[in-house]
């Protein structure tokens, strides 16, 4: 557009010193025409021999981590580039990489780009592009980079240590004919070894009196598994708003739980973790969109898998947590431990986690006050009838510490949910 114009200049001096004989305006015409071939050479050079290389640590990070990039530009001509405009475009909410420096000839220029992630999801880093052009900014040019690669954000965990988890099952009960995936300190037996199975496991003495080999087959350790159930059902999800005037308001504790569904797959993502630095199975049940269902299992993975769960799932489900308590009471048993994290005030769920404590489930519940984070209805019957059936549980309020309201007593909600 620049050059446009100066171009219609051009044609307008040429046009008015051929209508009159003045030789300034022959003059100004070779100027400026002199201005426009030196600009475009100028614009083509600007980015010749100049290259961008990105350098990032992880394609995973945390909430509440800091995402560092590198990044470098090589300049492999022999003339120094003025001004660079290297424009970022990573879907990364509050990651800045932009900038602008002067690379000399034959030279690399480098720097540090560090971001604190503050939301959880999917996202994609790059692409980048480099804008230079003549210092008179009527010939820009810029060159593309289009190399990307994904960053799966997972959702930030808190320490729930105190949290009173059922602590074992019951000894005995058939033998399952099933190789353990670890060694405990309980051996359960011995069998005839397949293919597959380590060495360190032979048992030498029943394999000298059965003249075959023998391995030795172990109990896993007294924990409960534990499934954790997160109800995303979108009516009862509130994002924190600060009404006016409102004495009882408490700011978020983080930036990142600013919503009712954010404090709730904060506190999936924990039990989770605790499940895992705990040695139990743990499964997950979240009542989405799109309804996910991850079995318990004992295994260093499945930490991650649900942290990739939780990671992209969102309060965007239509599906009331009695019906989902319903269709999935078959995978809880008496060796589980339930944990159901939610900020429904429907009693219809209340009732069908009594019904399965009433098989001698062992239960809890973590109710996310969805009336401290903006308008909706008061959790007062909710907590009511858990605790009238003996469902231990706890209240999570907007600006809570999320471990410590955990590890606080379990209680009833003031009035009105403030």
């Amino acid at each position: 557009m620049a050059a446009a114009k100066v171009v219609l200049v051009l044609l307008v001096v040429v046009v008015l010193a051929q209508a009159n004989d003045w030789p300034f305006l022959d003059q100004v015409a070779i100027a400026l025409i002199g201005l426009l071939v030196a600009a475009w050479v100028w614009s083509r050079l600007s980015l010749r021999g100049v290259g961008l290389v990105r350098e990032t640590a992880t394609d995973r990070a945390q909430v509440g981590q800091p995402l560092v990039e590198h990044l470098r530009v090589d300049n492999r001509g022999r003339l120094a580039k003025l001004w660079l405009e290297i424009r970022d475009y990573s879907t990364l909410p509050g990651h800045v990489a932009s900038r602008v420096v002067h690379a000399a000839g034959r030279s690399q220029t480098r720097w540090r780009a560090e971001t604190v992630c503050g939301r959880r999801g999917r996202f994609r880093i790059g692409p980048l592009a480099i804008r230079s052009g003549d210092p008179f900014g009527l010939f820009p040019t810029s060159l593309r980079v289009p190399n990307t690669h994904e960053l799966v954000v997972y959702p930030a965990t808190v320490d729930v240590a105190a949290y009173p988890l059922p602590s074992g099952n019951l000894s005995g009960g058939a033998s399952v004919a099933r190789r353990t995936p670890s060694v405990t300190a309980s051996v359960a037996g011995v069998r005839e070894y397949v293919p597959g199975d380590p060495y360190n496991r032979i048992s030498w003495a029943s394999t000298a009196r059965a003249g075959r080999v023998m391995v030795k087959e172990f109990d896993l350790d007294p924990t409960a598994d534990l499934w954790v159930v997160i109800d995303l059902d979108r009516e009862h999800h509130r994002v924190a708003s600060h009404p006016p005037h409102s004495p009882w308001w408490r700011a978020p504790a983080a930036p990142w739980l600013d919503a009712s569904e954010e404090v709730a797959v904060t506190i999936a993502a924990s039990f989770a973790r605790r499940g895992a630095d705990e040695g139990r199975g743990v499964g997950l049940i979240a009542s989405g969109g799109h309804h996910e269902v991850i079995p318990t299992e004992r295994s260093d993975r499945q930490y991650l898998k649900i942290l990739e769960a939780l990671a992209v799932i969102r309060a965007d489900g239509n599906r009331p947590l009695a019906e989902v308590l319903t269709a999935e009471s078959r995978r809880f048993g008496r060796q589980t431990a339930l944990v159901v994290v939610t900020p429904s005030t429907d009693e219809a769920w209340v009732r069908a986690l009594a019904e399965i404590v009433g098989r001698r489930v062992r239960a809890s519940a973590i109710v996310v006050e969805a009336d401290t984070f903006g308008p909706a209805p008061s959790s007062l019957l909710v907590v009511s009838g858990l605790l009238a059936v003996g469902v231990p549980t706890h209240l999570v309020k907007c600006g809570d510490d999320v471990g410590a309201a955990l590890a606080a007593p379990q209680g009833l909600p003031s009035v009105g949910g403030r």
